[in-house]
Protein backbone atom coordinates (compact mmCIF):
# COMPACT_ATOMS: atom_id res chain seq x y z
CA UNK A 1 0.00 0.00 0.00
CA UNK A 2 1.45 4.00 -0.73
CA UNK A 3 -0.07 6.75 0.88
CA UNK A 4 1.02 10.59 0.36
CA UNK A 5 2.67 12.22 3.61
CA UNK A 6 0.34 14.75 4.92
CA UNK A 7 -0.59 16.65 7.31
CA UNK A 8 1.74 17.50 10.43
CA UNK A 9 -0.39 18.29 13.37
CA UNK A 10 -1.29 14.27 13.87
CA UNK A 11 2.23 14.05 14.58
CA UNK A 12 1.33 16.00 17.80
CA UNK A 13 -2.56 15.72 18.31
CA UNK A 14 -3.54 12.11 18.98
CA UNK A 15 -6.42 10.58 20.94
CA UNK A 16 -6.82 6.70 21.11
CA UNK A 17 -8.34 4.59 24.23
CA UNK A 18 -8.59 0.45 25.10
CA UNK A 19 -12.29 0.16 25.13
CA UNK A 20 -12.47 -2.54 22.15
CA UNK A 21 -10.51 -4.52 19.86
CA UNK A 22 -10.15 -1.44 17.83
CA UNK A 23 -8.02 0.53 20.21
CA UNK A 24 -5.20 0.18 22.38
CA UNK A 25 -4.83 0.42 25.92
CA UNK A 26 -4.97 4.38 27.44
CA UNK A 27 -3.05 6.07 30.02
CA UNK A 28 -2.71 9.31 31.47
CA UNK A 29 -0.54 10.24 28.91
CA UNK A 30 -2.37 9.35 25.70
CA UNK A 31 -3.94 12.70 24.40
CA UNK A 32 -2.07 15.13 23.12
CA UNK A 33 -2.43 18.49 22.06
CA UNK A 34 -1.21 22.27 21.65
CA UNK A 35 -0.40 24.28 24.50
CA UNK A 36 1.90 26.85 24.08
CA UNK A 37 4.50 24.58 25.18
CA UNK A 38 4.52 23.17 21.32
CA UNK A 39 5.34 24.83 17.99
CA UNK A 40 3.30 23.35 15.54
CA UNK A 41 4.94 25.33 12.95
CA UNK A 42 8.43 24.24 13.93
CA UNK A 43 8.68 20.79 11.68
CA UNK A 44 12.29 20.71 10.43
CA UNK A 45 13.83 18.69 13.25
CA UNK A 46 17.76 19.10 15.04
CA UNK A 47 19.02 16.52 15.76
CA UNK A 48 22.01 15.28 17.22
CA UNK A 49 23.63 12.38 16.87
CA UNK A 50 27.32 10.93 18.36
CA UNK A 51 27.96 8.67 15.79
CA UNK A 52 28.60 10.45 12.05
CA UNK A 53 29.33 7.02 10.57
CA UNK A 54 25.68 5.97 10.27
CA UNK A 55 23.67 5.72 7.24
CA UNK A 56 20.63 7.89 6.28
CA UNK A 57 18.27 8.56 8.24
CA UNK A 58 21.03 8.56 11.18
CA UNK A 59 17.65 8.94 13.62
CA UNK A 60 16.78 5.11 12.52
CA UNK A 61 19.84 3.66 14.99
CA UNK A 62 20.39 6.58 16.65
CA UNK A 63 17.36 6.71 18.20
CA UNK A 64 18.52 3.48 20.26
CA UNK A 65 21.82 4.91 20.88
CA UNK A 66 22.83 7.04 24.49
CA UNK A 67 23.23 10.55 24.14
CA UNK A 68 20.53 11.65 20.67
CA UNK A 69 18.55 14.22 20.87
CA UNK A 70 15.61 15.89 18.22
CA UNK A 71 14.63 19.28 18.37
CA UNK A 72 11.12 19.62 17.18
CA UNK A 73 7.75 21.47 17.81
CA UNK A 74 9.76 23.48 20.19
CA UNK A 75 10.78 20.60 22.50
CA UNK A 76 13.40 18.40 22.99
CA UNK A 77 12.92 14.69 22.64
CA UNK A 78 15.81 12.26 24.15
CA UNK A 79 15.63 8.43 23.62
CA UNK A 80 16.35 5.50 25.44
CA UNK A 81 16.53 1.67 24.50
CA UNK A 82 14.08 -1.22 25.53
CA UNK A 83 14.80 -4.46 24.60
CA UNK A 84 11.55 -6.71 24.49
CA UNK A 85 12.95 -10.27 24.11
CA UNK A 86 13.34 -12.14 20.88
CA UNK A 87 11.16 -12.57 17.91
CA UNK A 88 11.31 -16.48 16.76
CA UNK A 89 11.71 -16.20 12.91
CA UNK A 90 10.66 -19.88 11.47
CA UNK A 91 9.49 -19.82 7.90
CA UNK A 92 11.91 -16.12 6.86
CA UNK A 93 8.97 -14.50 5.86
CA UNK A 94 8.08 -11.91 8.45
CA UNK A 95 4.62 -9.78 9.37
CA UNK A 96 4.66 -6.30 10.05
CA UNK A 97 1.13 -4.89 10.17
CA UNK A 98 -2.08 -3.51 12.85
CA UNK A 99 -2.78 -6.89 14.57
CA UNK A 100 -6.74 -5.79 14.15
CA UNK A 101 -5.94 -6.29 10.17
CA UNK A 102 -3.83 -9.23 10.71
CA UNK A 103 -6.27 -11.89 8.85
CA UNK A 104 -5.39 -9.81 5.19
CA UNK A 105 -1.73 -9.00 6.38
CA UNK A 106 1.11 -10.53 3.93
CA UNK A 107 4.81 -10.92 4.68
CA UNK A 108 7.38 -8.56 3.01
CA UNK A 109 9.28 -9.57 0.02
CA UNK A 110 12.61 -10.78 1.80
CA UNK A 111 13.55 -13.43 2.99
CA UNK A 112 14.86 -13.29 6.80
CA UNK A 113 17.07 -14.97 8.82
CA UNK A 114 15.99 -18.22 10.33
CA UNK A 115 16.25 -18.42 14.11
CA UNK A 116 15.60 -16.72 17.29
CA UNK A 117 16.60 -12.60 17.26
CA UNK A 118 16.36 -9.65 19.55
CA UNK A 119 13.18 -7.00 18.85
CA UNK A 120 13.92 -3.14 20.37
CA UNK A 121 12.09 -0.48 21.14
CA UNK A 122 13.61 2.95 20.88
CA UNK A 123 11.32 5.40 23.26
CA UNK A 124 10.85 9.38 22.72
CA UNK A 125 10.82 11.27 25.92
CA UNK A 126 8.93 14.40 25.06
CA UNK A 127 10.33 17.00 27.46
CA UNK A 128 7.28 19.62 27.19
CA UNK A 129 4.77 17.46 28.52
CA UNK A 130 6.66 14.42 30.19
CA UNK A 131 5.75 12.35 27.26
CA UNK A 132 7.32 8.55 26.84
CA UNK A 133 6.26 7.24 23.66
CA UNK A 134 7.72 4.23 20.89
CA UNK A 135 9.58 5.92 18.07
CA UNK A 136 11.08 3.03 16.50
CA UNK A 137 10.40 -1.00 16.37
CA UNK A 138 13.26 -3.32 15.13
CA UNK A 139 14.43 -6.91 14.77
CA UNK A 140 18.34 -6.70 15.11
CA UNK A 141 19.38 -9.70 13.27
CA UNK A 142 23.26 -8.77 13.14
CA UNK A 143 25.52 -6.13 14.32
CA UNK A 144 27.41 -5.41 11.80
CA UNK A 145 27.55 -1.79 10.08
CA UNK A 146 24.39 -0.83 8.19
CA UNK A 147 25.35 0.70 5.08
CA UNK A 148 21.76 1.45 3.07
CA UNK A 149 18.22 1.89 4.82
CA UNK A 150 15.53 0.64 1.92
CA UNK A 151 11.55 0.18 2.10
CA UNK A 152 10.62 -3.16 3.24
CA UNK A 153 8.65 -4.21 0.32
CA UNK A 154 5.12 -6.22 -0.32
CA UNK A 155 4.72 -8.31 -2.91
CA UNK A 156 4.00 -6.20 -6.62
CA UNK A 157 5.41 -2.84 -4.52
CA UNK A 158 8.28 -1.10 -6.76
CA UNK A 159 11.38 0.29 -5.16
CA UNK A 160 10.70 4.37 -3.98
CA UNK A 161 13.34 6.42 -2.76
CA UNK A 162 13.43 7.43 1.40
CA UNK A 163 12.71 10.43 0.63
CA UNK A 164 9.22 9.93 -1.89
CA UNK A 165 6.88 11.88 -1.43
CA UNK A 166 4.62 8.99 -0.87
CA UNK A 167 5.73 5.86 1.47
CA UNK A 168 4.88 2.19 1.63
CA UNK A 169 3.54 0.95 5.03
CA UNK A 170 0.43 -0.27 7.06
CA UNK A 171 -2.39 1.72 8.35
CA UNK A 172 -2.97 1.45 12.27
CA UNK A 173 -6.68 1.81 13.72
CA UNK A 174 -5.35 0.21 17.23
CA UNK A 175 -2.42 2.04 18.33
CA UNK A 176 -0.79 -1.10 18.22
CA UNK A 177 1.70 -3.22 15.74
CA UNK A 178 3.41 -6.10 16.11
CA UNK A 179 6.08 -8.50 14.01
CA UNK A 180 5.23 -11.89 13.76
CA UNK A 181 6.63 -15.06 11.76
CA UNK A 182 4.38 -16.06 8.30
CA UNK A 183 3.62 -19.33 9.71
CA UNK A 184 1.97 -17.94 12.94
CA UNK A 185 -0.17 -15.47 11.43
CA UNK A 186 -3.22 -17.85 11.17
CA UNK A 187 -2.57 -19.44 14.96
CA UNK A 188 -2.42 -16.06 16.45
CA UNK A 189 -5.10 -14.34 14.62
CA UNK A 190 -7.59 -17.05 16.14
CA UNK A 191 -6.25 -16.26 19.91
CA UNK A 192 -6.43 -11.95 19.56
CA UNK A 193 -9.78 -13.17 18.46
CA UNK A 194 -10.63 -14.99 21.38
CA UNK A 195 -7.94 -13.06 24.07
CA UNK A 196 -7.67 -9.67 23.15
CA UNK A 197 -9.23 -8.26 26.63
CA UNK A 198 -6.81 -10.22 28.69
CA UNK A 199 -3.45 -9.94 26.26
CA UNK A 200 -4.21 -5.90 25.83
CA UNK A 201 -6.13 -5.08 29.86
CA UNK A 202 -5.15 -1.62 31.32
CA UNK A 203 -1.72 -3.67 32.29
CA UNK A 204 -0.33 -3.63 28.94
CA UNK A 205 2.41 -0.58 28.60
CA UNK A 206 4.03 0.43 25.66
CA UNK A 207 4.45 -3.55 24.41
CA UNK A 208 3.85 -7.40 25.07
CA UNK A 209 5.94 -10.60 23.63
CA UNK A 210 3.41 -12.90 23.51
CA UNK A 211 4.20 -17.12 23.37
CA UNK A 212 2.16 -19.36 21.58
CA UNK A 213 2.28 -22.80 20.92
CA UNK A 214 5.95 -22.65 19.35
CA UNK A 215 5.92 -19.45 17.95
CA UNK A 216 5.70 -15.66 19.37
CA UNK A 217 4.25 -12.36 18.33
CA UNK A 218 6.27 -9.21 19.89
CA UNK A 219 3.37 -5.93 19.94
CA UNK A 220 4.02 -2.51 20.69
CA UNK A 221 2.10 0.62 20.71
CA UNK A 222 2.32 2.73 17.83
CA UNK A 223 3.90 6.65 18.90
CA UNK A 224 0.72 8.71 19.19
CA UNK A 225 -1.40 6.05 18.22
CA UNK A 226 -3.36 5.71 14.92
CA UNK A 227 -1.59 6.54 11.62
CA UNK A 228 0.18 5.34 8.75
CA UNK A 229 3.61 3.86 9.13
CA UNK A 230 6.62 2.64 7.05
CA UNK A 231 9.12 -0.17 7.61
CA UNK A 232 12.66 -0.47 6.49
CA UNK A 233 15.06 -3.47 5.96
CA UNK A 234 18.63 -2.32 6.56
CA UNK A 235 21.78 -3.89 4.85
CA UNK A 236 25.18 -4.19 5.38
CA UNK A 237 28.52 -3.50 3.09
CA UNK A 238 27.66 -7.11 2.08
CA UNK A 239 23.61 -6.24 0.69
CA UNK A 240 22.54 -8.87 3.87
CA UNK A 241 19.71 -7.69 6.22
CA UNK A 242 20.84 -6.45 9.55
CA UNK A 243 17.67 -4.82 10.55
CA UNK A 244 13.96 -4.53 10.10
CA UNK A 245 12.71 -1.49 11.63
CA UNK A 246 9.23 0.24 11.54
CA UNK A 247 9.30 4.43 12.34
CA UNK A 248 6.25 5.50 14.14
CA UNK A 249 6.65 9.59 13.00
CA UNK A 250 7.77 10.68 16.28
CA UNK A 251 11.01 12.70 14.07
CA UNK A 252 10.16 14.44 11.17
CA UNK A 253 13.27 13.33 9.46
CA UNK A 254 12.49 13.47 5.97
CA UNK A 255 11.97 17.48 6.41
CA UNK A 256 15.69 17.07 7.23
CA UNK A 257 18.25 17.89 4.35
CA UNK A 258 20.44 14.62 3.87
Amino acid sequence: MCRSIITIYMVAIALFSCSSKNKAPSNNNDIIGPTTEFDLTDTIPKIIIQDSTLAFPKIFEGSFATGTKAAQFGTEITFDKIAVGNLKVSSGQIIATDPVTLSDAIAFNEEFPIGEFPVELAMANISANKDRRVAFARVKFSDKPIRKWEFALLPGQAPIPLKSKEIYGYGVDAGLGLFVDLEAKNNLNMLLDKNWDNMFSEKFEHYLNYSFQNHNAVFFSTGYGDGFYATYIGRDAEGKICQLLTDFDMVLWRNVAK
